[in-house]
């Protein structure tokens, strides 16, 4: 009978230790699935945060080119309006000489008429 005491005792033991093992894989398993949650959440969080990069990406790009085609604007403007300065220069000029050539014609018409 002692040893089916014993046996009992061992039994008794052993199921407290089984128990005790089924706990902490039953926490394991909790705490595991806590992890792939949280895993599943980054994940998400990856996810928009790639996209919003790639907007910003797209965003970046479409700046560069408009900047660019500003900058292409810019520089045909500025030549386009150096050459109208010269053109405007030498109609002054030309104005200039013309209106010297009427005063002078008129200087000259004068000077006739008066010499009648």
């Amino acid at each position: 009978m002692d040893d089916s005491g014993a046996i009992l005792c061992q039994i008794s033991s052993l199921k407290d230790m089984l128990d005790h093992v089924n706990e902490e894989i039953e926490a394991n398993i909790q705490s595991t699935r806590e992890i792939e949650s949280e895993i599943a959440k980054c994940s998400e969080i990856e996810t928009s945060l790639a996209m919003k990069e790639s907007e910003l990406m797209k965003m970046k790009l479409v700046a560069d080119f408009e900047i660019n085609s500003l900058i292409q604007v810019s520089a045909v403007a500025k030549s386009s309006v150096e050459l109208l300065e010269k053109e405007s220069s030498c109609l002054r000029m030309k104005l200039q000489e013309s209106n010297k050539r009427i005063a002078d014609r008129r200087l000259k018409w004068l000077q006739f008429i008066l010499s009648i």
